[in-house]
């Protein structure tokens, strides 16, 4: 079986911008007109200037996407329902979830059930700013709008992966849930393996919260390399150990966060620190790992009519999601020195 790797510089892809016309000027289509102190732009004439604007708009913001891709899908389960309500309740099964029993002869079918809910998580609402400026129109400076734009798309996804991975990050793992790294191995990849697999015994002998396969590995990037040459089943010269840990990780996510300027503001989202890694048990992934999507990335309040060329657009989200690091989670520590 051949693990599926997930990381920025293999998943993004970059379109080519929609040109303007050579001859285009936003003087042509565009007007300014006073309104409460301030001017507002309006597109004018009775082309379809203004809906080509935002189709192509819509395209950018897109192409931004692309280019900072999602990473946290093969972890979490995902529910995109616009009439999900303001607060959600998280029900869960106990953890031997559901179960088959023998019935004997006058017995009577023993169900699992859904125990009361536990959480409730409340769905956000996030929003980012898109703004032209007013030298965008005075000086009919087309070569900026997609590059503002496509920020736009990049910056939603790289917050929507943060909200899902940071919960597995951030979270404070005890004993119960940590790994540290094995050094008795004839080489790095060898001692990455065997980590590996005392992570996952680690794991499967939790009597508390046992935490079976299949599993994804969260990782830095600057570790992916060793990982892959440990997932990798063929002979190497220098590692004696072969195992079936390799086929028990079905992905590799790397993640290194990401770091962005709004306006003055810089935001940035810490990643996998180098050394350390996080093994997912996808056991009771649609328990412990559930994303809620009510509304993807839209434009505020633009009137239907698409009359207005407005400077300052809001485009909002509202998504949420639950993770349970304790019950689904192993932190490993990487060897460092081998003896």
């Amino acid at each position: 079986m051949t693990v599926q790797i997930y990381s920025r510089e293999l998943m993004t892809k970059s379109k080519p911008q929609i040109p303007f016309p050579p001859d285009f000027r936003f003087e042509n289509h565009i007007r300014a007109v006073p309104q409460e102190g301030k001017y507002v732009y309006e597109f004018i004439g009775t082309d379809t200037f203004g809906s080509q604007w935002y189709r192509r708009q819509r395209f950018e913001i897109d192409a931004g996407r692309e280019e900072e891709p999602t990473l946290y899908e093969p972890i979490y389960s995902t529910v995109t329902d616009p009439n999900l309500p303001k607060h959600i309740d998280i029900d869960r099964m106990g953890p031997a979830g559901v179960f088959l029993e023998e019935i004997k002869e006058g017995g009577e079918v023993k169900f699992g059930t859904i125990t009361s809910s536990q959480y409730s998580i409340p769905m956000r609402h996030y929003a980012v700013g898109l703004e032209y400026s007013d030298d965008l129109v005075a000086f009919n400076q087309t070569w900026n709008v997609a590059m503002y734009e496509r920020q736009v798309g990049m910056s939603y996804n790289a917050l929507r992966n943060h909200i899902h991975l940071s919960p597995i990050l951030d979270f404070s793992y005890t004993s119960a849930n940590q790994t540290a790294g094995v050094t008795d191995a004839a080489s790095y990849p060898e001692a990455y393996l065997r980590t590996l697999e005392a992570a996952i015994t680690a794991g499967r002998v939790d009597t508390t919260n046992r935490r079976r396969g299949p599993y994804v590995l969260l990782v830095a990037p600057d570790d992916l390399f060793l990982v892959e040459r440990a997932l990798t089943r063929v002979n190497q010269q220098g590692v004696t150990v072969q195992s079936s840990a390799i086929d028990m990780v079905r992905s590799v996510i790397a993640y290194d966060g990401w770091s962005g300027t709004r306006g003055k503001k810089e935001v940035n989202y810490p990643g996998v620190t180098a050394g350390i890694a996080y093994l997912i048990s996808l056991q009771y992934r649609n328990q412990d790992f559930q994303s809620f999507v009510k509304q993807g990335l839209e434009e505020y309040g633009r009137q239907e009519d698409v009359s207005r060329f407005l400077l300052q657009i809001v485009w909002d989200t509202r998504f949420s999601m639950f993770a349970n690091p304790e019950r689904a989670v192993e932190e490993i520590t990487w060897p460092t020195s081998l003896t």
